[in-house]
């Protein structure tokens, strides 16, 4: 069954299916139609202000679609539970979730992936973020050019975003303990996890990575 109308599947040579939804743009209906969401998604977004309850519906309704077609299955019927890590999951295939502002970016795969993409931040947000990052990282960041060091941070964040995504711990497990690196490629710190970044596809303005845990 071929993707929503409304998404973009990416091109990629890696072993997943990566659909971004731009719910400011041509997905904008994922903020308002909920049809496929379960009454208790629904009382979850509730728990939110207006504008990030929207944001988190979007993003949960293009799931819910882009799973609905990858198992041609109809996208409500879908039982998408939580792990005992908090990663939600369903039976029949592995996935990945993430948001940035309007954009909506899922991965599906037959090995556990975690994917994440981010916006850009301000000098600012990122001077500030980075300490949460390796030692390393820090001291490669604080190497770069002031005008480059945006970019870099969330660069290596993307990165290790997808990492703790693919391992199933999330930001449950401290970012600052696994060295990724800010360079051209990532190096990754466990020897069955893969990290790639995602370029083709993704808005200016935005980094994206994937990692696979094979």
């Amino acid at each position: 069954m071929p993707f929503h109308s409304s998404f973009t599947q990416l091109p990629t040579d890696l072993p997943a299916a990566l659909v971004l939804a731009d719910t400011a743009a041509s997905a904008a209906w994922t903020r308002e139609d909920d049809s496929v969401l379960t009454e208790q998604e629904r009382n979850y977004a509730k728990e939110f202000d207006a504008e990030a309850a929207a944001t988190w519906t979007a993003g949960r309704v293009v799931l819910r679609h882009v799973l609905g077609a990858h198992l041609d299955r109809d996208p409500a019927g879908i039982e998408i539970r939580l792990d005992s890590a908090g990663k939600p999951r369903v039976d029949d295939c592995e996935f990945s979730v993430s948001r940035a502002r309007r954009l909506v970016l899922v991965a599906v795969s037959e090995d556990p992936v975690g994917i994440d993409v981010e916006a850009v931040p301000e000098h600012a947000v990122a001077a500030e973020a980075m300490r949460l990052l390796h030692t390393k990282e820090r001291a490669e960041l604080e190497a770069l050019p002031a005008d480059d060091l945006a970019a870099g941070f969330v660069r290596v964040w993307a990165r290790t975003e997808a990492f703790l995504k693919a391992l199933s711990t999330g930001l449950a497990r401290d970012p600052g303990m696994d060295y990724i690196g800010t360079g051209e490629q990532p190096d990754s710190p466990h020897p069955d996890v893969d990290i790639h970044d995602l370029d083709e596809g993704i808005p200016a303005g935005y980094t994206a990575a994937i990692a696979f845990n094979r």
